[in-house]
């Protein structure tokens, strides 16, 4: 194993354990059931979490795109 590899192993580690985390703690979920509460939100505040739920779907379309570039060049990269 490279010395770049020891380097990088923590961080890919912790990112996963990032997305993992992410996925398992279920917040979608939860935030359904807060959303469908009566009276839950003014039409002001419906539009901030709309602004707040479009900022974080873009969000994760740019990490799964850098995500999915990052391996893709990596695994090019010593090949050619």
């Amino acid at each position: 194993m490279s010395d770049h590899a020891k380097e990088f192993e923590p961080k890919i580690r912790k990112i996963q354990e990032q997305l993992n985390r992410m996925v398992s703690e279920k917040h979608g979920e939860h935030l359904l059931e807060i959303v469908r509460r009566p009276g839950f939100t003014t039409p002001q505040e419906a539009q901030f979490v709309h602004a707040m739920l479009d900022a974080l779907g873009h969000h994760l379309e740019g990490i799964d795109r850098a995500q999915r570039a990052l391996v893709s060049i990596a695994d090019q990269i010593g090949r050619t």
